[in-house]
């Protein structure tokens, strides 16, 4: 895996206190992430039905804070996860690239994210500018880490299409409020089913473990 530098701090305070000289009120809004956070973290043990309707709820409510559907998605992804790069949110949330940069440059103004890393470019990638993990103040270092894992799982087209045979599962979950679990051999069916140009096993494999990170028991 590709190496990552830690950007420079004294960059990122500098940022902050020009935010707050701006009016815009940095440490008052971390209050509001942090509640935020804790109001999503709370559905850990709730069933997947009720954590969605939670997220909508909380949505719903973020959106009407940020007259835009596409900020309120991000802030609550970040709330919800700490870290992400935009390649990520691109994925995850089925935004535009452009929709996303708008995103983040507005929860960056408000202080709501700062960068937390630089991302190496991966061998035999294209150029342009190196990916940033961006981060909320009350980030953990493991879910910077997370993300920075998450975001290289991302570049790959066979993660993404195990991802979407999960989200597929998942879908089917909600719509028939049925128990978490699922056999890894069902997984296999949807897998022909969707006639997939990737070895039935290798998307199997990693749909399973993208299910079970969401609370879904795989039986084998």
């Amino acid at each position: 895996m590709s190496n990552t530098v830690a950007l420079d701090r004294r960059r990122s305070a500098n940022k902050k206190r020009s935010l707050g000289k701006t009016g815009v009120s940095a440490l008052n809004f971390t209050k509001y992430v942090d509640i935020f956070r804790k109001l999503l973290l709370l559905n850990e043990k709730n069933d997947l039905a009720t954590t969605l309707k939670n997220i909508q709820e909380l949505m719903s409510f973020s959106e009407k804070i940020f007259s835009s559907k596409a900020v309120s998605e991000t802030f609550l992804y970040f709330c919800l996860h700490g870290a992400s790069t935009a390649w990520v949110l691109q994925c995850e949330l089925n935004m535009p690239e452009a929709t996303v940069y708008r995103a983040l440059k507005r929860l960056r103004a408000m202080g709501v994210v700062v960068p937390a890393l630089k991302v190496s470019k991966v061998k035999r990638s294209k150029g342009g500018p190196r990916p940033t993990v961006w981060a909320i103040d009350s980030a953990s270092p493991n879910e910077v880490g997370t993300a920075l894992k998450h975001h290289y799982r991302m570049l790959s087209p066979k993660f993404r299409v195990a991802e979407e045979v999960a989200q597929t599962i998942l879908d089917e979950f909600q719509e028939k409020a049925a128990p978490l679990e699922i056999k890894y051999t069902e997984i296999m069916i949807h897998v022909k089913e969707l006639k997939i140009p990737f070895k039935g096993p290798d998307i199997a494999d990693l749909a399973a473990q993208y299910l079970h990170e969401r609370g879904i028991k795989v039986w084998r």
